[in-house]
Order: structure tokens, then C-alpha cells, then sequence
């Protein structure tokens, strides 16, 4: 049985940074090769707002997109949350995630209020990490990709990371990203899905089973998994890591 879904990338012009905006075609082309229709459609206006949507997509986005980012969400609250509240599912990345949290501290001490969807609070005043990183998510599968982002987030309590980073990183946090229900994030570029498409498999996991649907796996979805595995074991040899 196919269905019809529909993936919001939200404001792509400032959060799309590092690859991230892509994220939301990874998911795209994970359910067209079930047989799936998707619409992606970019969100950066209460007038392009749809009046549904499975999945809510946050690229990252640099120091000085913050505050007409910032600006641009407070019209699009409503819309979110509506998303949120009939089940869709969010995955962001880095200042997407940021914004979309309870606050962010800015670099100049300012705090800014966030649309409130995640349950997080992010500081942008600490450090700029950027370099590979490599380690395992919750599930225990490998995780890779590089990150380029300032600042570190702070999780409510209850609510777990999405992966550790066991190698590269510097001094960042092992913890790293946010998973709560149907709520997912990350600072990993690249765009971070195709790198580690098993979180992508999880996405699509949850948005077909709010139809009652089962996820079906092709010979597309074997193809990039095999590339996607290649590519993070060129990233853990880099960092020194002997097994993949």
C-alpha cells in the first residue's frame, strides 16, 4: 500500500548551511523508492504554510542568520506546533535545532526566544568546534560526519542524546544531539543522513506508521547503505579508529 506525504524544509535560505537543508530529499528519496509520493515544500512565511505535513526539516545556519531566523519563526510558531501535535516528526540540524528549542544564548549574551519544540536550551557563547567526529548512536550502530557549529545545547531532563562521540570531538561534549519521541537532532553536517542513513530508516520508520504502513526495503536503500558504511570507515581511519 502506498501513500502520499508531505516534508517541510524550513526557512532553506537561512538554515541550509553545510548541506544541511538536504537532509529533507534524503528522506524524500527513501520513500519514493517504496513507491511513496512526496512533496517537499520550503516554509519561510505564515503564507506558505501547508496545512499538513509528516515531517519538519532544520538546516544550520551561521552566526549572523540567528536573529532573522529567529524573526522569521515567531509567525510560523502556530503552524509548528500544529505539526508537531498531529504527529509529525522533526529532524534538525545544528541552528535549526538551536532555534527551535526552548531559548538560545546568542555569542553577544542575547537570549533569544525559541519556537519551543524541542525540550533543549542552547549557548552560543562557548567555542566553535570543527573537524570529523565518529562514535555510536543509542541503537548502537556506527556513527560519522563532521561538524562545524559554536556552542553547546543543554537537554532537559528525561530527554536523551541521539549519539556518543568516542572519537575527535576535542573537548566537546560526548553526548551529542537530542531524541524525544518523534523529535530528532544533530550538529552533524554533511547533511548528516547521508552519512548514517539508518537514522533516515528510523524517520521513515516513524512517518509510515502513523498511516499503519511498514517500511520496505529496496535495492536503493541496500545501495546507499553499503555507501554510506564506505564512507564513514574513510572517516574513522582518518581519526585513528582501527575498526569500523
Amino acid at each position: 500500500m502506498t501513500s502520499s506525504f508531505t516534508i517541510v524544509r524550513l526557512l532553506p535560505q537561512m538554515l541550509g548551511v553545510n548541506g544541511s537543508a538536504a537532509n529533507a530529499e534524503i528522506v524524500g528519496a527513501s520513500l519514493r523508492a517504496m513507491g511513496h509520493a512526496v512533496s517537499i515544500v520550503d516554509v519561510s512565511a505564515p503564507d506558505q504554510v501547508t496545512k499538513a505535513a509528516d515531517l519538519v526539516c532544520a538546516g544550520s545556519g551561521s552566526g549572523s542568520s540567528v536573529s532573522p531566523a529567529a524573526s522569521a519563526l515567531i509567525g510560523l510558531i502556530p503552524a509548528l506546533v500544529s505539526w508537531r501535535d498531529s504527529g509529525a516528526s522533526f529532524f534538525s540540524v545544528g541552528t535549526g535545532w538551536d532555534l527551535l528549542g526552548r531559548q538560545l544564548t546568542n555569542a553577544a549574551g542575547e537570549v533569544i526566544p525559541g519556537a519551543g519544540i524541542y525540550p533543549s536550551t542552547a549557548d552560543h557563547r562557548s567555542g566553535r568546534f570543527t573537524g570529523e567526529v565518529s562514535g555510536q548512536d543509542y541503537q548502537g550502530r556506527g556513527v560519522a560526519g563532521y561538524i562545524n557549529q559554536v556552542g553547546s545545547s543543554i537537554l532537559d531532563e528525561g530527554t536523551e542524546s541521539l549519539w556518543t562521540i568516542t572519537a575527535g570531538g576535542g573537548d566537546a561534549p560526548p553526548a551529542e544531539g537530542l531524541r524525544s519521541g518523534d523529535l530528532r537532532a544533530t550538529r552533524l553536517g554533511g547533511p548528516a543522513l547521508a552519512l548514517n542513513p539508518h537514522w533516515c530508516e528510523d524517520i521513515v520508520g516513524d512517518m509510515l506508521a502513523v498511516r499503519g504502513l511498514a517500511p520496505l526495503t529496496t535495492d536503493f536503500h541496500t545501495r546507499v547503505a553499503e555507501a554510506a558504511s564506505q564512507a564513514r570507515a574513510h572517516i574513522t581511519r582518518r581519526l585513528g579508529v582501527s575498526r569500523y
